[in-house]
């Protein structure tokens, strides 16, 4: 029998819950002390900001979520679950305010087995932040047209995507003196600035359209029924020098307002790696001339969470049975190398062979899933 399922008969859900806060919670403590992470004190009345440094993906990701286990201020939200009566009916979830600096986002180990869905959408996130998927939205000349002619009315229950993150960074709608819908292509300009000036400290893009994106109706009419804002914000690129300017390395910061953190931030800081960061040093090596070497990737979030249905056997079963039973682990001092899947491993060897398979299917048929609606 596992640890948890032990402590579960004798405890029950909110018990166990309970004691992996505590665990997480001295844990991350024991990082702090030991000058291996930084926060500030939990305090009732605000969020607590936390900042990690690891080597990798995996490993940073899997103390961030022992931090925010750990000293997250405890918040419900829209998305908890609620009973008949209107009560939650599981746990709230866990917020805080995260800074994560990855020394080597492309290196191992890149992969944690406890994933939320394990690599399962990694390539198809990959695929999707390249810009696959843009053609399922509506078409923003067409919205543009039906403003113009008073004719909103018809698309704001449109349920088709309002917009993807690729569109969004490779072709960001905006007028221009004439009235004419145009597209601005940010990754396009962040090559043309560090070309221009390879020291340039502006060279970002951003995902925030305030035309749509706060949808409050102070547009008059063009509001849109149902509408989800970005959860990407903006990317950051920092290019240095090195060799004397004879090569550059490429940082990148990545700026969020909301992520989950077990289900989204692994696939989103692989896609965005791999799809959005290499587009723009590969382009970069090109204009320049010279090598340029893959740099660290820091990840900000306003809001990151674990929500607490997911650590919940009630609503969870097994998968939070595996989740609290990590937490333990790592409490205990178990290796991470027992968690993660590295190079060489057969699982590894399936697990990318499966990326790579669900990658090249969502290139080469880019309207598979999707629905009537999109």
């Amino acid at each position: 029998m596992s640890m948890v399922k032990d402590m579960l008969k004798k405890a029950g859900p909110d018990g166990v819950y309970g004691e992996a806060r505590r665990a997480a919670r001295a844990y991350t403590y024991g990082l702090r002390q030991r000058g291996a992470i930084s926060f500030s004190e939990p305090a009732e009345s605000w969020l607590p900001t936390i900042h990690v440094v690891r080597r990798t993906l995996a490993q940073a990701w899997e103390d961030t979520v022992m931090a925010v286990l750990g000293i997250g201020q405890e918040i419900h939200t829209h998305y908890d679950p609620t009973g008949k009566d209107g009560r939650y009916s599981s746990f709230p979830s866990i917020e805080a305010t995260v800074m994560m600096h990855i020394e080597d986002p492309f290196g191992e180990p890149r992969f944690h087995k406890h994933y939320l869905g394990g690599w399962l959408g990694f390539g198809d996130y990959r695929a999707e932040i390249e810009g696959v998927k843009d053609h399922w939205m509506i078409s923003p000349a067409m919205v543009a047209q039906k403003m113009k002619e008073s004719r909103f009315d018809e698309v704001k229950s449109d349920e088709r995507w309002n917009y993807t993150y690729s569109q969004r960074l490779r072709a960001y709608p905006y007028f221009d003196f004439r009235g004419e819908l145009r597209a601005a292509n940010q990754l396009q300009s962040v090559v043309n600035n560090l070309k221009k000036n390879p020291t340039s400290r502006s060279a970002q893009c951003i995902t925030w359209d305030p035309r749509w994106d706060h949808n409050d109706g102070q547009m008059g009419p063009f509001k849109w029924n149902d509408y989800h804002s970005p959860c990407l914000q903006r990317f950051w690129f920092r290019l240095m020098e090195l060799k004397g300017g004879k090569e550059f390395i490429l940082h990148v910061n990545g700026h969020w307002r909301s992520r989950d953190l077990l289900k989204a931030v692994p696939s989103n800081i692989y896609g965005v790696t791999e799809g959005i960061h290499e587009e723009v040093r590969r382009a970069l090596q090109n204009e320049l001339g010279v090598l340029v070497e893959r740099g660290s990737y820091t990840d900000i979030s306003d809001s990151l969470h674990l929500y607490g249905h997911y650590l919940d056997p009630r609503k969870q079963g097994l998968d939070a049975e595996a989740y609290l039973e990590d937490v333990f682990r790592i409490a205990a001092g178990e290796p991470i190398e027992e968690r993660v899947i590295l190079p060489g491993a057969d699982m590894y060897d399936m697990m990318m062979e499966d990326i790579e398979k669900e990658y090249r299917l969502r290139k080469d048929n880019p309207d598979y899933g999707r629905t009537a609606s999109a």
